[in-house]
């Protein structure tokens, strides 16, 4: 009978699914009023980055350390009307901060792919890397 325990230095990917249209990060907004200048994170963004820290919390029970890769799959259903995939990513990223890695500075490799697909989701694999991969 064989183990089925990972090998030390290998890493057991994390894998989900967030369904639904993803939502590229949108720039912060900025409002003045008189002296104080308040920053805050658009409703649209702040919502889809609450819906991915949720299926990530179901996949990862706690934060990965070090170095770590992420590989993302955006399906959307028009190929016209197609957002930005670093700002798809990017959304993905600020969702998973403090759930699926400590920090997304822990990024240290994104593979990410704009797929057309009648079922509009966002397919996320974290991958921790060994240590010596990291700059």
């Amino acid at each position: 009978m064989q183990s089925r325990a990972v090998p030390e230095g290998h890493a057991v990917p994390i894998r989900f699914t967030v369904p639904g249209r993803p939502v590229p990060q949108q720039r912060p907004r900025v409002y003045s009023h008189g002296r104080r200048v308040q920053v805050y994170t658009p409703p649209e963004t702040r919502a889809y980055e609450e819906t991915v820290g949720l299926f990530a919390r179901r996949a990862c029970p706690e934060p990965l350390a070090g170095p770590v890769r992420l590989r993302v799959r955006v399906y959307l259903r028009d190929g016209r009307r197609c957002p930005d995939l670093s700002n798809l990513v990017k959304s993905l990223e600020d969702g998973m901060n403090g759930i699926a890695f400590q920090d997304d500075s822990q990024v240290k490799a994104i593979e990410a792919w704009l797929l057309l697909d009648d079922e509009e989701r966002a397919e996320v694999e974290i991958e921790r890397l060994p240590k010596e991969a990291a700059p």
